[in-house]
This record gives C-alpha cells, structure tokens and sequence, in this order.
C-alpha cells in the first residue's frame, strides 16, 4: 500500500498568494481603465455643452461635437502597458516572498513533525525543536513538549506503582505458597494445622488489606464529592476509633477543635485521610505516647494537623514519603494492624486533600517527632466554604 503524497502548504499558498496578486492587478487596470473611460465621456459632454451654450457663435467644426478627438484609445494602451509591465513583477515578487515565508515556517513544521514521529509510548524522552525566536510554533512546540514531559512521567509513575504493586502482592503470595508446600511434606497433628492456618489467614488478611488500600489510591484520583455537614459531628465517631486502635498500641490520641465547624467537603474523603495520618502517627510514636489531633477554623479555611511523637521525618525525606509504598523503618511501626506499614496511607491522604484543592506537608511538631498538616482554603476552590 502506497503511502499518499503529502500536498506542500509552500505551493499552494504560494499558487494562491499568486493568484490573488494577478487578481488584484487585474481587477486594479479595469478599474483605472473604467475609471479613465467614464472621465473622458464626462469631459467630452461637457465641450458640447458649451458649444450649444454659445449658441453658434464663433468658429465650430462642420462636423460639430462629434469630430472632437477622445483620447480613450490612447488612454487604455497606456494602461494595459502599465500593467503588462508591473503584473509579472509583482507576480514574482509575490510568489518568491510567499515561498521564503513558507520555507521558514514549513521546514519547522516538518522537523516538528520528525522529532514527533519519532517517539513512542516506549520512549518519550524525543522533544520538539525550539528556536529560540518567540514565536508561535516556537510556543507551541514549548506546550507539547510541556505535555510529553507530564506524560512521560505519568507513565514513569504508573510504570513504578505496577512493579512496586506486584512486588507487595507477590510477598504475601510468595509465603502463603511456602507455607503450604512446607505443610504437605510430612503428616501435622490437628494442633499444627491450626497452627499453619493462623499463618495462613495472617497473610490473607494482609493481601486483602493491600488490595483495598490499592482500591483507595485508585478511588482517590478521581474526585471528591462535597456535602454541606458539621464537620466536628462527623468526626466524632471515628475519633473514638483511632483513639481505641491508639490505645491497643500504649499510644494516647487527643482529639481538640471548635465546638461546631459546618464544611462543604468530602465528608468520607476526609475521613479516610485524617484517619491514614492519625494511623501513621500512631504507627511511628513510641508506647506511652501521644498523638494530637486539632481542627482549626481560619478565615482562609481549615487547617487540620496530626503531631506524633515519633523520630520525625528529615527534610530530605518529606516530600519521597508520599510517593506510594515508601515508608520508613521503625519497630513501632509493626504494632499497628491494617494498612499501617504498606505504605499508602500517606499517598491516599495527599490525592484525597488535593482533590479538595488542599495541601498536605510534614514538617517537626512543636514536642519533637513530625506534625502533618492539611490546608483546605477557601481561596484555592469556589466550590469551598467553612461557617
């Protein structure tokens, strides 16, 4: 199959810019020549009237006003001289001027088109060419190779959480199928099997953990929902909750805020955040510690801020920690059941506050450890308000 010749964009504007061109000269002798013609019939009836006006008197041609001479023949040769002269150099000057124009501006549209051909979903490190000149195809190429970048790292990112995906779910696969090959090798009292079913069950669970909170990040990019709701109501419930999970792990939480805050937010959305952050901290505090949670109402929106008292995070470090599956090393840490330790807690909360067009940071709380903050501001999204 034959591939179509492509049409030159420097051809046919330069046919068309042409074309116009011997239009435009052509249309411009008409009318000169129209406009000459109409002036001399007007100049020529104006002498006859004048000789009727006379009424005679004086020497007049025998052969009375129609033997005065009308220069129009004259008139039109001079005229199409004129333009047989100027229409093949404005052709030309118009047709050269459009090729050089439309060599520039198509030679860069076809190297555009090259560096484009050659990427691939496997290789997008190939930018378009830029000249520096300011341009239009020079922004243009600017945006796209703004796109490609953004792309290329989404799909570096999506590439990343697929493998760092397998390798979680691989681990619990990997002992489960262990364990059993070890079971079947020799005969088990009932009391071993028991045994080996705990095993069992602790890794499914722990899988089962992993997928949902897979399921969670996936839900996160999606958007949230906002409901108008009294937000310290709603909070009530699962604070006693996060305080029961704190106390299982010799940690105390401290819930404070304002008696009555209304939010048009996410309600479940936020839940699943402050509760992934309150997991966290819970996680990296060391028994006899505390955990504070606290509301506040600004005039810019709500700042929520969960402090630990854990080993803190470096600064290197607080920005790496909310990438899916990182997460620290501490041996507190493995007190905590659920999704503590999988390292998405901190990446579900970041995409669900974004979606309510906040921020989520980490910094060193005031007591030592790390303090987590979340910013939802009145500012940054319409759709928000706080009473």
């Amino acid at each position: 199959m034959t591939t179509p010749r492509r049409r030159s964009l420097g051809r046919w504007l330069g046919f068309w810019i042409g074309a116009s061109t011997a239009l435009s000269l052509l249309v411009f002798t008409a009318t000169a020549a129209l406009v000459l013609y109409v002036d001399e019939l007007r100049d020529a009836a104006d002498d006859a009237a004048e000789v009727d006006d006379d009424g005679g008197a004086g020497e007049v041609d025998d052969d009375g006003p129609e033997s005065i001479e009308f220069p129009t023949e004259t008139l039109l040769a001079q005229v199409l001289v004129a333009f047989a002269i100027a229409a093949p150099i404005g052709l030309v000057l118009s047709i050269a001027g459009a090729r050089w124009l439309t060599h520039r501006a198509t030679a860069r549209i076809d190297a555009v088109i090259a560096a484009a051909a050659r990427m691939s979903a496997e290789d997008l490190g190939e930018r378009l060419p830029v000249t520096g000149t300011g341009d239009e195809l020079d922004a243009l190429a600017s945006a796209l190779n703004a796109l490609f970048a953004r792309i290329d790292g989404g799909i570096a990112a999506q590439r990343q959480f697929a493998a760092d995906a397998s390798h979680e779910l691989r681990s619990p696969l990997t002992v489960l199928s262990s364990t059993l090959e070890v079971a079947r090798r020799r005969p088990r009292s009932p009391a071993e099997w028991e045994d080996l079913a705990d095993r069992t069950l602790d890794e499914v669970r722990r899988m089962s953990a992993l997928v949902e909170a897979l399921l969670q990040l996936a839900r996160a990019s999606g958007g949230v929902k906002r409901t108008r709701v009294e937000l310290m109501a709603r909070l009530d419930g699962p604070v006693q909750r996060w305080a029961e999970a704190a106390a299982r792990a010799e940690v105390k939480l401290v819930f404070t805020g304002p008696d009555e805050l209304t939010a048009q937010v996410d309600p479940d959305a936020l839940e699943i955040a402050v509760g992934n952050l309150v997991s966290n901290a819970v996680a990296y505090s060391p028994p006899g510690g505390t955990v504070t949670l606290q509301v506040h109402c600004e005039d810019q929106g709500i700042e929520v801020t969960v402090d630990d008292q854990g080993p803190g995070i470096p600064a290197g470090e607080r920005e790496r920690i909310f990438a899916p599956f990182v997460r620290a090393t501490a041996p507190s840490a493995d007190r905590t059941q659920g999704r503590a330790g999988l390292g998405l807690g901190l990446a579900i909360a970041r995409r669900l506050v974004e979606g309510h067009a906040g921020t989520l940071s980490v910094g060193e709380a005031p007591g030592g450890g790390a303090r987590f903050t979340i910013r939802l501001t009145r500012s940054t999204d319409p759709g928000f308000t706080v009473s």
